[in-house]
């Protein structure tokens, strides 16, 4: 399941790779530091589960150059998997621990 293979990924701050199978999306795979899942609750009171990555490669949908955060559906990470030989990434200086959005969360760094 990919959850249990991110929050693995958090726990050890390791680099993971995935596949993003959101429709309109770019298909291919994409590295990167996981920092957070959550869940995320809106306005209407529908909610999902979103997981906060620092990409550092692979495809990209996004205008913005890469290294940089994405914001991704969990439901749509599919071959998610800990890349090997597993190395600790750094904690990108983009990341707020603190912020509002993480109020239901389920790990974060």
């Amino acid at each position: 399941m990919s959850l249990s293979t991110i929050r693995e990924a958090i726990s050890k701050k390791v680099t993971i790779t995935f596949e993003y199978n959101k429709t309109g999306k770019i298909l291919g795979q994409r590295v990167g530091n996981p920092h957070a899942v959550f869940i995320m609750r809106r306005k209407d009171g529908s909610e999902s589960t979103k997981v906060h990555i620092y990409q550092t490669g692979g495809v990209s949908d996004s205008a913005q150059v890469l290294p940089d955060f994405r914001t991704f559906d969990l439901l749509e990470l599919t071959n998610v998997s800990i890349v090997e030989p597993a190395q600790q990434f750094q904690i990108s200086d983009k990341y707020n621990p603190e912020w509002q959005g993480y109020t239901f969360t389920i790990a974060k760094v």
